[in-house]
Formats: structure tokens, C-alpha cells, sequence
């Protein structure tokens, strides 16, 4: 069980530092979204999917229309 959380974790720390990047931080809130996304896992996505949502929302993009 205790291998299945850290896999996870992992996915979600690297899925959490690309989007970071997708986002345009820089290398050190890449680094502190990675760690974040390590010890925090699903938290740190919904943080992070809340700020693409909302630069596409800026942006106009598709991602970004709430109806």
C-alpha cells in the first residue's frame, strides 16, 4: 500500500513541476511546486489547475469559459 502512495506522489509531483513550467514560473517555484506536489500530491494539483484556469479564463482561451 505504502508503494502505491509514493508512485502517486511522484506522478503528482512531476505533473505539478510541468505546469509550473506550463504557467512560466520560474526554475524555483518549479522546484517548490515539485516538492509540494511530492509531499502534498492532489493538493498541489487543484492549486495549480485553479491558476491554468484562470490564465486561460485571462487569456480568453477555451479552457477558460465557465458557463
Amino acid at each position: 500500500m505504502k508503494e502505491i502512495v509514493v508512485v502517486s506522489n511522484l506522478s503528482c509531483a512531476v505533473i505539478c513541476a510541468k505546469w509550473a513550467w506550463d504557467l512560466g514560473f520560474n526554475q524555483i517555484r518549479q522546484i517548490l511546486f515539485l516538492v509540494g506536489g511530492l509531499l502534498f500530491g492532489p493538493i498541489m494539483l487543484l492549486i495549480l489547475y485553479v491558476f491554468l484556469v484562470n490564465k486561460a479564463r485571462k487569456e480568453a482561451a477555451t479552457g477558460g469559459k465557465i458557463f
